[in-house]
């Protein structure tokens, strides 16, 4: 990690990311928090979410082509360029009079959008622009970076939001995008496939899209261990819905304890960066997934049987744990075995699963919680853990061969 460090372009992405990340955390949780409030119901925030994943999932697959056919680059700095436009706009309105609804929603739907562009478009700049011996050590410093920033914006949301206004939390995160943007145009990056883009200028989009649908379909297992993979990803997204919910109707708390499980969430993704790789050393990387999707189930468990705040702020160190450990090895394992010129497409498909899957379970959460509560949405959670570490287990062993097999012809290559 400190070689990786010591590389002046990583750190110039390592620390744009860290600001504007630091800015969205505290945007979704005010937006989240606001909504449940001001409403009193999960309704509007539940709709709210079901549209984006709605929107996600088509836009999804046209995002993935884009990031194959130009720079990555490039589409890191459009992303931070619309966000700092459209959340200054809205932090500027925010001083001069009262927030409504719509507004609330757009913000969301714009923070969401930024987030479907920027992780399939830095996986594959990482994948094109660091050598694969070092993709361990840069998607655990990425993931240690990201919850950083998670960590701060739980640290300072509550205090930024009782204080100050939402507007005040808006415009910060729009300077965020800003300071991420002049940072990352500083970057040396060469876009390696600059030749394929070009022949591949005159296809169009849906057919870009169907040439990955074909590579994960010639792959045996690919499809299930990828949809497996997501799900204590799915389970977080989804779980941001449920809490609020949980900490102010069930366990009838202040925004501390929410904010507080944010922070509790971020500690335990840091410590999953800074110690997975250990962990998959003395496991190995199909154990390591399956343990900890299974240990993510049954924390969840535990917390809803424990209706408090520290246990729900316990619980969510858990979580980040477990999610983030299942990212990296997962994040790690398709660099490697996934070619450089499907990487954008590739990504962004999973991503439109999670993105459906996301939808279906918002839908469903968005009606039942109202009558059953939020502790009822976290136990199908739970279930859905179960049955993803039971697919996991039964195809991660074939793109574990595949990688070995890649592995062993650059080995002979070299």
């Amino acid at each position: 990690m400190r070689e990786v460090f010591a590389h002046v372009e990583f750190r110039k992405l390592f620390f744009s990311n860290l600001f504007s990340g630091f800015g969205q955390g505290m945007t979704m949780i005010g937006i989240a928090w606001y909504l449940v409030e001001t409403t009193g119901s999960a309704q509007l925030l539940g709709s709210t979410m079901f549209v984006s994943a709605v929107l996600m999932f088509f836009i999804g697959p046209y995002i993935g082509t884009l990031i194959d056919r130009y720079s990555r680059k490039k589409m890191l700095l459009v992303e931070n360029l619309i966000g700092f436009g459209v959340l200054g706009v809205l932090a500027v309105w925010g001083f001069f009079g009262e927030y409504q609804e719509w507004m609330l929603i757009t913000i969301y739907l714009v923070t969401t959008f930024m987030y479907q562009i920027h992780y399939p478009a830095q996986s594959a700049l990482v994948q094109e622009t660091f050598k694969p011996k070092h993709y361990n050590d840069i998607n655990s410093l990425l993931e240690i970076e990201g919850q950083t920033a998670s960590v701060l914006a739980g640290a300072f949301s509550g205090l930024l939001l009782g204080k100050f206004g939402l507007s005040t939390v808006v415009l910060f995160n729009a300077l965020t995008y800003l300071f991420a943007f002049c940072l990352l145009s500083t970057m040396k990056y060469t876009f390696t496939l600059e030749g394929e883009a070009k022949l591949s200028q005159g296809v169009s989009w849906i057919s870009q899209f169907g040439q990955s649908w074909s590579y994960i379909k010639e792959k045996k297992g690919f499809l299930v261990f990828g949809i497996c993979a997501l799900m204590p990803f799915i389970a977080v997204m989804a779980s941001n819905l449920l809490k609020p919910v949980y900490v102010s109707q069930t366990l009838q708390a202040d925004v501390s304890v929410f904010s507080f499980g944010e922070m509790a969430y971020a500690l335990g993704a840091v410590a999953a960066g800074i110690l997975v790789s250990v962990v998959v050393r003395k496991m190995g990387q199909l154990a390591a997934m399956v343990a900890n999707t299974l240990l993510f189930a049954g924390v969840i468990v535990v917390m809803v049987a424990l209706p408090y705040g520290w246990a729900l702020i316990g619980a969510y160190m858990f979580y980040g744990w477990s999610n983030a450990s299942v990212r990296l090895i997962r994040q790690s394992l398709y660099m490697t075995v996934i070619p450089k010129q499907f990487m954008g497409r590739v990504m962004s498909f999973f991503n439109s699963l999670g993105m459906m899957m996301r939808l279906v379970l918002i839908g469903v959460f968005t009606v039942m919680i109202d009558y059953t509560g939020a502790g009822m949405g976290y136990l199908v959670l739970a279930g859905l853990l179960l049955l993803a570490a039971v697919g996991v287990a039964a195809t991660m062993r074939f793109l574990l061969a595949d990688a070995k097999d890649q592995a062993a012809v650059a080995t002979q290559e070299g």
